[in-house]
């Protein structure tokens, strides 16, 4: 057929149909339409994942940084973890550092990214509540994107902008988003060292400088960061070992990077303090490594079901990307290397979720399996419509997984402070009460009114005070520094712990104290009744750290406390001099004692309570576990105590593994505690005698590893005793 006999001619030439030539046909008509169309949705589509980034950087920003008058409204501030947040920001503000000054589980870069906020608009509880997150939340958000756009640079930007309100529908923190960042960096670094396609002397430096910001916001995040590379370098080696050269140019990477990282490490030093001063190191590694036998914590139904749902995912979709791999394809998520090490260090970085097994820990240790299968579903290569919306929905379904219960979502988020920006909170709505920028429960804002006025009333404005066990909140209201060489006290374990935070103490001498004593076994936190501390994981503070408790104990007296539920302390200069301690054996201790079974008891026998009473009970105790505790966790340890009028008493307790330990336990209710800080052991409390005590040694859950033994040796009851000359 010719042209001039086309159907398209024969329609142009039909009756009242515009010429070809006429500019206003060619305006309307569709056909001509469609490439401008197209490209219009080709650049929408391009934007789509900055459309994003947008979006969740705005959902970041707190509305007082435009209100400064708005109030925040704070639904119900936990004494335990506000308080480290809000002194993390306080610190700074007065110049004590992370790292130089005090120790704590977070870095200084952490703690200066977190304060300049409340720094620039006036640091307050409620400025710092509303924006101590902001900055770590931003970073958190950007080091996402760079990996997404790192990862996936093959995929389709509105592919990459679903994955990215995946992944961040509930923002990670600060320490996995870096640590990701890290691997999807040290991924490519190697990769290319080993290709000769870049300098090994830059690719070091670079590497070197991105472990050691992870190691100033959190020493885990930097033992993860240089897990990170070993993992990519040793993958690398594997896949390209048959490569001239590649193997010795990764070595001389590794090499360059470990000299880059030290001098690094000692410059750091140097600014904090000196070069060769590495307390800070040693504090952090102290913490990171002792996390595992002090603070673990069983794992729930629920979030065994997550961790084995995500286990599950991960080893379903890493082998069927390995079956598929392409080792030098275009696509970075189905090389072999990617493969090799990103499954690795998924797994490893679990290991948030196994000891501290609370569903956020959990959604933590998960975090990476679900990122890095995701990112193989979306990056998979397929020209099957069908097939590619089955991998977008399977990675869709996964984003409960890492969501927390009750974690807002970002567009929650964004959606709240839009509302506040429009209409900021400048009085508190019914039921709450102001107090220091913010919206607390009527009960809260009483108890902090009240504590604030009692710590202005007892010191001077530049005055340090100390808080036992952890409430360091009191002590930013009252805009005073909270003492100590550990930022909160439980915390303190095992003896470089302690005697940091002893020095810290002795440092500052601080002339006020606040105690509150913790309720019962079971117990939670009521401001109505009283109660506003309570024992960490079943723990009792004293039986944590009773060098702290002891501190107090012989420098300072009790006076009359703010509240009911807060006592205050005074410093007594003479009271260490006339304080007594009698210790007296009561039980023949068994000695070492094999385990056998998952659930042991151990029997210390008929107790002896010395006729002339006793305060408290202490025993020398040695728990032995196999080298394979270290990538699981510790049983749980509990003293169950008869007492002589048939009540019993169950105290937990925790021991550093594989090393000698001296426990001590208050037999008695440790809401009377704070009685031994008055000026007469008269008034200190008395109670029931312990007639019986037994150990009991169980899994806190199905990853807990029992012990090979246990010895307890030295068995005593201690009295205490004071003299009023």
């Amino acid at each position: 057929m010719s042209a001039s006999s086309s159907p398209a001619s024969t329609r142009a030439k039909l009756p009242g149909s515009p010429r070809p030539f006429d500019a206003s046909w060619k305006s309307s008509s569709p056909d001509t339409n469609k490439p401008s169309l197209r490209h219009a949705a080709a650049r929408a589509e391009h934007y789509t994942e900055w459309l994003v980034l947008l979006l969740l950087l705005a959902a970041s920003l707190p509305p007082v940084l435009i209100r400064r008058g708005s109030l925040t409204i704070v639904p119900n501030l936990n004494l335990l973890d506000g308080s480290w947040a809000l002194d993390t920001c306080y610190k700074a503000a007065t110049g004590v550092w992370f790292g130089r000054d005090v120790a704590f589980t977070y870095g200084p870069l952490y703690q200066r990214l977190s304060s300049a906020p409340s720094l620039w608009i006036g640091v307050s509880t409620g400025t710092i509540l509303a924006t101590s997150s902001m900055l770590p939340m931003l970073v958190s958000v950007l080091a996402i994107f760079v990996s997404v756009r790192l990862l996936l640079p093959k995929v389709q930007p509105w592919k990459r902008a679903v994955f990215l309100a995946g992944v961040c529908w509930s923002p990670p923190g600060i320490r996995l988003a870096l640590c990701l960042l890290a691997f999807v960096i040290f991924l490519r670094l190697a990769d290319a060292v080993a290709s000769r396609a870049v300098g090994v002397a830059l690719s070091a430096l670079a590497a070197a400088i991105l472990c050691l910001a992870c190691f100033l916001v959190s020493t885990d995040a930097g033992l993860y960061a240089v897990a990170a590379l070993l993992l990519c370098l040793a993958a690398t080696a594997i896949v390209k070992w048959k490569t001239p050269g590649a193997v010795s140019s990764l070595c001389a990477f590794l090499l360059a990077t470990g000299v880059c990282l030290a001098i690094l490490a000692v410059a750091t030093n140097a600014v904090m303090s000196s070069p060769l001063n590495f307390s800070y190191w040693k504090s952090s590694l102290t913490l990171a490594t002792g996390y595992r036998w002090f603070e673990p914590k069983p794992m729930t139904e629920a979030s065994t079901r997550r961790v084995l749902g995500a286990l599950a995912l991960g080893i379903a979709v890493f082998g069927i990307a390995w079956w598929r791999r392409e080792p030098d394809g275009d696509h970075w998520t189905q090389r072999p290397v990617f493969l090799l090490s990103g499954f690795c260090l998924a797994l490893l970085m679990m290991q948030s979720g196994l000891v501290r097994s609370d569903v956020i820990h959990v959604v933590i240790g998960i975090y990476p399996t679900v990122f890095l299968s995701g990112a193989i579903l979306m990056g998979a290569v397929t020209n099957v419509r069908w097939m590619s919306a089955i991998l977008l929905g399977v990675f869709v379904a996964t984003i409960p997984v890492i969501t927390p219960p009750y974690a807002e979502s970002f567009p929650s988020s964004a959606l709240k402070g839009a509302r506040e920006i429009l209409r900021p909170n400048l009085t508190c709505p019914q039921g709450k009460q102001e107090f220091d920028h913010a919206c607390f429960s009527s009960a809260d804002a009483q108890l902090f009114t009240a504590v604030s006025h009692y710590v202005d009333q007892h010191t001077s404005p530049g005055d340090p005070i100390v808080v036992f066990p952890y409430q360091n909140a009191f002590g930013v209201m009252a805009r005073r520094t909270v003492a100590g060489g550990v930022l909160q006290n439980y915390l303190v374990n095992g003896d470089y712990l302690t005697e940091l935070d002893l020095a810290g103490l002795r440092k500052a001498d601080p002339p006020l104290g606040l105690y509150l004593p913790e309720a019962g076994q079971g117990v939670g936190v009521n401001s109505r009744e009283g109660i506003h501390s309570y024992a960490m994981d079943g723990v009792p503070s004293f039986t944590r750290s009773p060098e702290v408790w002891f501190y107090l104990l012989r420098h300072d007296r009790s006076e009359s406390g703010p509240t009911p539920g807060v006592l205050g302390l005074a410093r007594d200069a003479t009271r260490d001099q006339r304080l007594a301690f009698t210790e007296e054996k009561i039980a023949e201790a068994p000695g070492t004692v094999r385990i056998t079974k998952r659930q042991t008891w151990v029997d210390l026998g008929q107790i002896h309570w010395p006729a002339a009473g006793a305060d408290f009970l202490k025993f020398r105790f040695r728990v032995d576990y196999a080298p394979w505790w270290k990538l699981r966790k510790p049983s749980s340890l509990a003293m169950v105590m008869s007492f002589a009028d048939r009540s019993w008493q169950l105290a937990y307790f925790v021991a550093e593994p594989n090393h000698d330990s001296e426990v001590w336990v208050y037999p008695g209710d440790p809401k009377q505690e704070g009685g031994y800080f008055s000026s007469g052991d008269s008034r200190w409390p008395a109670g029931s005698p312990p007639i019986r005590v037994k150990l009991l040694i169980t899994p806190l859950d199905w990853i807990s590893v029992s012990p090979e033994s246990v010895s307890v040796e030295e068995v005593d009851a201690v009295r205490v005793s004071l003299n009023l000359k």
